[in-house]
């Protein structure tokens, strides 16, 4: 199956749903042409490839034009290449993408993730057979199941919205049914399709800058309170190759980032402040004890940073811009 044959019908019109593939980079020149070898193998070819690059130089432009002209013309989608180093992170650079997009799915494809051939096929496949569906994932293949310890410590403290149910769908993938759509509340960014029609008036918050955490469910929470519906596709398969981040303890943006989730999306009810109360509990008991084990004070002032950056509406975050930021980069937009 190849080209434009491949399309998927859109449902109750009979006509083929059209893609657009938003692909954020930053000076990653060889991991983007991997990512989109990968894209062009697929069996149902995107119409749209958009690039958000915000690189340094030119060299992933040079290669993702090379790829494409290499490409018989009826398996090469369009390219839309955006290079700018001024745009503040991957949630931003996708926001770029979003603005650009034509398609009636948008997939948001990093550059660090490689997919078996079918998962375009499929995901169109289940959007065909799901009207209800608006916004698809896939499987992630090759995510470790932590150790005992670990998994007990999020069964006890993860609790209510701040249960990830995502990640044992990954870590166990291969019990999971197929084909099937699995209903979630939350994707990861590194693959997550929505029908462009839901995101018409959503992009992702302009408070998340650089290699930002929670902005993938930042984005599904904003869709699921109004009323959108998010799946797994448990036949669609990919593999998240994590490029490093910048070093640093993880228990700040541990607590900072579920807490920007907290304050922005749920209620303040007496359930909900105890839940964040117990999950925050939870990352300092796990640092006080990894402070111990490691004879430091690094994971539990980490913690404790985390605490102070929820009290102070993220002053000195890495991740979330003070809010007069967000406002002035709004005010800019316009």
């Amino acid at each position: 199956m190849s080209g434009a044959s491949t399309r998927t019908p859109a449902p109750g019109d009979g006509g083929p749903l059209s893609v657009s593939v938003v692909m954020p980079t930053k000076n990653r020149a060889p991991l983007l042409a991997e990512a989109v070898r990968s894209l062009l193998a697929q069996t149902a070819m995107a119409d749209e490839l958009i690039v958000v690059d915000q690189s340094d130089d030119n060299a992933g432009r040079t290669r993702v034009s090379a790829l494409l002209a290499a490409q018989p013309a009826a398996r090469r989608p369009r390219l839309v290449y955006v290079l700018d180093r001024s745009i503040p992170g991957a949630a931003a650079a996708r926001n770029v993408g979003f603005d650009r997009a034509s398609g009636d799915v948008i997939v948001c494809w990093d550059d660090d993730v490689l997919a078996e051939a079918t998962v375009l096929e499929r995901l169109l496949t289940h959007y065909r057979l799901a009207a209800e569906c608006a916004g698809l994932a896939p499987l992630i293949t090759n995510y470790a199941v932590p150790n005992v310890l670990r998994r007990l410590h999020r069964w006890i403290f993860c609790r209510g919205p701040f249960h990830d149910e995502r990640q044992p769908i990954y870590w166990y993938w291969r019990r999971q049914p197929r084909p099937a759509r699995l209903p979630v509340r939350m994707f990861t960014g590194a693959m997550m399709s929505f029908r462009r029609a839901v995101l018409q008036d959503l992009r992702h918050d302009g408070r998340y800058r650089g290699a930002s955490i929670g902005e993938d469910i930042d984005l599904c929470w904003s869709l699921t309170r109004a009323g959108a519906r998010l799946a797994i596709a448990t036949d669609a398969h990919i593999v998240h190759n994590r490029a490093p981040r910048p070093a640093a303890r993880p228990e700040e943006a541990m607590i900072a980032s579920w807490g920007f989730l907290y304050q922005k999306h749920l209620p303040k009810t007496a359930a909900t402040r105890l839940a964040f109360a117990w999950y925050v509990t939870g990352v300092l008991v796990g640092a006080a004890i990894t402070s111990l084990l490691e004879r430091s004070p690094a994971p539990l002032r980490s913690a404790l940073a985390g605490v102070r950056a929820v009290r102070s509406d993220y002053a000195g975050s890495t991740f979330l811009a003070p809010p007069a930021l967000e406002q002035e980069h709004h005010a800019g937009a316009s």
